[in-house]
């Protein structure tokens, strides 16, 4: 089985907020992103990386990507993204893993997971809800508490056969996943559930955690600082 992986980082962070997307602030001395890339590329089982960068930096990429590396230029939503990434990896590998660059902590462990489940199909890493889960109405009154059972928080890398992928997004071409609803499309994993494509769950990580807010960045930092994630080298 060949692999790859696809790091989504052509965003620019309006809900972080500042001049610079938050994949490129610092973190332990190095950029967000430099964290999300060198975990896949010094993974022994990931042959190749593909950087998606905005049209504008990918024209010009940071000197700080690893070698062998490739970076192509992305789209206006992740979707376009997702799909340029992939396209680049045409021929080439047998399964995509898709990750956000603005989670800096994926672990070999989680990778590898995600990496020979998609093997057999597509598969999403799940981590627990912890907390009471209430639903609340438009009015702001709690309608009900819900069970957290059968409820997790779904992280990247999310990882594909590659023809599964592509076709995804074939399909997605032609309309077949626009939203009509209350719901965005905010991963791969959700394109294939829309198209009725069986989808697997394993196990996340806690510390895999995605930098939204300048708060999760404090954290990430705190993290490096701590001792708790290792140093980048």
């Amino acid at each position: 089985m060949r692999a790859g992986a696809v790091v989504v980082a052509a965003g620019s962070g309006r809900r972080f907020g500042g001049a610079r997307p938050k994949q490129f602030l610092d973190l332990g001395g190095v950029p967000v992103l430099a964290w999300s890339v060198r975990a896949f590329a010094s993974h022994p089982q990931v042959e190749r990386v593909v950087v998606v960068l905005s049209p504008e930096r990918a024209g010009s990429p940071p000197d700080w990507l690893p070698n062998g590396v490739e970076v192509v230029a992305g789209g206006v939503a992740r979707a376009d993204s997702v799909r340029a990434g992939a396209e680049a990896l045409a021929g080439v590998v047998d399964v995509v893993l898709v990750h956000d660059g603005a989670r800096p902590f994926p672990s070999a462990a989680l990778i590898s997971r995600v990496m020979q489940s998609a093997a057999r199909g597509p598969v999403v890493p799940v981590i627990p809800i912890e907390d009471t889960v209430k639903r609340v109405d438009d009015g702001g009154r709690v309608a009900e508490t819900v069970s957290r059972r059968d409820l997790g928080r779904a992280q990247t890398p999310q990882g594909f056969p590659w023809s599964v992928l592509a076709r995804t997004h074939a399909l997605g071409d032609d309309g077949a996943w626009e939203v009509h609803d209350a719901f965005a499309m905010t991963d791969d994993a959700m394109l294939c559930e829309r198209l009725g494509i069986e989808v697997s769950a394993v196990e996340g990580d806690p510390s895999n955690l995605k930098i939204t807010t300048r708060r999760d960045l404090a954290v990430a930092r705190w993290m490096v600082e701590s001792g708790l994630i290792a140093a980048a080298k």
